[in-house]
């Protein structure tokens, strides 16, 4: 349940200067889950609570606290101490350690000043657990751990992956663990937890579904507008995904013209289809691609919570 991140992009808005600055800011704070689980039950209310805190001798470095905690829940089910360090290709590696007595450093992300005189050479490390972070444009961060490396045990997992979007709003934190055949054993399977920041307002987490109806024309000259919308990647910038395009498996009723198009994407929420919609880069550089060619029609309607006896 635990929910961590996926690094996908280029180093772009952020600047050498501050690129480590810049992440450290988003990072800090408090974040809930709170919008995500009233409307999905396969989701917890969790809270995070990330700060830095001060380390004695560390120069080359940033290092943060957090704790995170399941609603009503008597202790955090996790405490991390995290070494952030800026690499000279402007990355980010993020290596992860265990809070030694950690029942002794409870609520401590209120009084970080408890960890000035914790000795780092004594941490013992999540080996093969650290991130790496790149900045994918500007003020937002993502992150992710390396292939199988980040060895795991809990409910006989084999290994965990982590995956993190960071940006101003909050964050996008999936966590999940793997037997050794590649069988997810625990963590959300239909994606990460979406965190706002507990001081934010209009959380993206009311999901929409985007309904494309297109009259094709022309489909080998289609396939460049095809062809430019998959290598943009604006539908993971703004979060979105296919959940069904052509061609039909079936038909069911009616004659479906041979020209005709269709294609059902998943936002997080109605102003994340909106960004991804009237971008820059979709309206000036992709649409043109299809005009005179195509005509279109796009519905955005909610996407219902799952009924209780799908749970």
């Amino acid at each position: 349940m635990r929910v961590i991140t996926l690094v996908v992009g280029l180093l772009s808005h952020a600047t050498a200067a501050n690129v480590l600055d810049d992440y450290i800011n988003l990072r800090v704070g408090s974040f809930t889950s709170a919008a995500q689980a009233a409307t999905d039950s396969r989701y917890d209310e969790i809270t995070w609570h990330i700060v830095e805190i001060p380390v004695a001798g560390e120069s080359e470095a940033r290092w943060l606290y957090t704790e995170s905690w399941i609603k009503d829940a008597e202790a955090p089910y996790m405490q991390r101490l995290s070494r952030v360090e800026q690499l000279p290709d402007e990355s980010l590696l993020v290596r992860r350690y265990l809070v030694p007595d950690a029942e002794k450093f409870i609520d401590a992300w209120q009084m970080p000043e408890r960890f000035a005189s914790i000795d780092v050479a004594s941490l013992v490390e999540l080996a093969g657990c650290e991130l790496t972070v790149v900045a994918a444009g500007r003020g937002r961060f993502e992150g992710s751990t390396a292939g199988k490396n980040c060895a795991n045990r809990y409910k006989n997992a084999s290994y965990a992956i982590s995956r993190n979007v960071t940006t101003a709003d909050g964050m996008v934190n999936w966590d999940r663990g793997f037997n050794v055949n590649g069988d997810l054993v625990w963590g959300p399977a239909s994606g990460g937890y979406h965190f706002r920041r507990v001081d934010a307002k209009n959380a993206c987490v009311q999901p929409v579904r985007m309904l494309v109806y297109g009259e094709i024309r022309d489909r080998k000259q289609f396939g460049a507008y095809a062809r430019a919308i998959a290598t943009s990647e604006l539908y993971p910038r703004n979060g979105g995904y296919y959940e069904a395009l052509t061609p039909p498996v079936a038909v069911f009723e009616g004659t479906p013209p041979a020209t005709r198009g269709v294609v059902i994407a998943r936002f997080p929420c109605l102003e994340a289809a909106r960004n991804f919609w009237y971008s820059d880069e979709y309206q000036q550089q992709i649409r043109p691609l299809r005009v005179g060619i195509s005509d279109f029609e796009v519905l955005v309607l909610p996407a219902p919570p799952l009924p209780d006896y799908l749970d």
